[in-house]
């Protein structure tokens, strides 16, 4: 008996010891998880010295959107005003953001930022609205709307242009200003992307804008479509339009650079 006893002992020892290298693997496979959630185009960015809050592969990822409710978020539309969603334009379903479209209007951030990485997850609905129910479904991301400018349709700032066959534009809004490589001759708020690198609706793409000093990037599903510099803004809210068009955002991250 005395040996089943010292038997049972050891493996008792044992499997504590596998519980615990299992436990350490673990939490080591945890730090390594953590430190690539760096995303691959921060990690080849020519500028990538800059960004101290990466600095040892340390993040401090922010979900601006819980997936649950608009907290951090104020809504806006031009005939209601702040935080008067008479309509229901802007719900969560499925841990997702759905605008209807209409009326026009957004979602703001209630805190401001600068020098960051911002990811946004998005899909076209089916639903469009007078004036635009024969255009591109359109929407947007603004940022750099400066807390003491005044709510409006579109408020000062600078976008990334979320708009079928157009995804990755800038816009200059609301008196900003900047310079580009790609400016249009066009038109002096408007930068035109690169190329198009869209998925067709309805399938998901992924928005990538990064900014720092006074310069921004947009990336569309991985690439690099446009650039600005002498961005006359270099901080200020986050703000994601509903334009006329059903619109899905899935998730909403920024990452701090500084």
């Amino acid at each position: 008996m005395k040996q089943y006893w010292i038997v049972g002992a050891l493996l008792t020892i044992t499997l504590f010891a596998c519980s615990q290298k299992k436990q350490e693997t673990t939490a080591a496979n945890a730090v390594q998880e953590e430190a690539s959630e760096i995303p691959e185009i921060l990690q080849n960015h020519s500028e990538k010295e800059l960004f101290t809050k990466l600095t040892g592969g340390n993040v401090e990822w922010i979900s601006l959107f819980n997936g649950k409710d608009l907290s951090g978020w104020y809504t806006y539309t031009a005939k209601y005003g702040r935080n008067n969603d008479a309509e229901n334009q802007f719900l969560i379903e499925d841990g997702m953001l759905h605008f209807d479209g209409e009326p026009m209007g957004y979602i703001c951030t209630t805190d401001s930022y600068r020098d960051y990485y911002l990811k946004v997850v998005f899909r076209w609905g089916e639903k469009k609205y007078p004036p635009r129910e024969n255009d591109p479904r359109d929407s947007g991301v603004q940022y750099h709307f400066p807390d003491t400018a005044r709510n409006a349709l579109w408020p000062l700032s600078i976008e990334c242009q979320i708009q079928e066959g157009d995804c990755g534009d800038y816009w200059l809004i609301g008196g900003s200003t900047a310079d580009s490589p790609n400016k249009n001759e066009n038109s002096s708020n408007r930068f035109i992307r690169t190329a198009n690198f869209e998925n067709p609706t309805p399938e998901w793409n992924t928005i990538e804008v990064i900014c720092y000093d006074d310069k921004s990037e947009h990336y569309v599903n991985g690439h690099l479509v446009n650039q600005a510099f002498n961005l006359s803004l270099s901080e200020g809210k986050i703000l994601l339009q509903s334009e006329a068009a059903e619109m899905f955002y899935k998730t909403v991250d920024l990452l701090p650079l500084r």
